[in-house]
């Protein structure tokens, strides 16, 4: 079975500012060429957002902790990828036998 490609892109929406003057984040899952853009419920000061990284910026603790939950979806995200491509390899398995 051919393996998808799969790639995870954060962004922040700058055009939809929440009334504290932040941007909320969102999260591009693409597999295959088809994409999925979900809010992750955080949000972050635009001065404090690096565009090619998709995280944070800053050194402080709110920045630190935005970064971590950052990775720990990322992290999740590809473990789930990984057990669709598992769980439909073993049934590919199961039909062919």
């Amino acid at each position: 079975m051919k393996q998808g490609t799969m790639n995870i892109l954060f962004f922040v929406l700058k055009t939809k500012l929440l009334k504290n003057g932040e941007a909320p984040i969102l999260m591009r899952i693409t597999i295959n060429g088809q994409y999925e853009e979900i809010r992750i419920q955080r949000s972050v000061p635009l001065k404090n957002w690096n565009p090619a990284k998709g995280c944070s910026k800053g050194k402080d603790r709110a920045s630190i902790e935005l970064n971590n939950y950052i990775s720990a979806l990322t992290t999740r995200a590809y473990e789930k990828h990984k057990d669709c491509l598992l769980y439909t390899s073993d049934a590919a398995d199961e039909r062919s036998s």
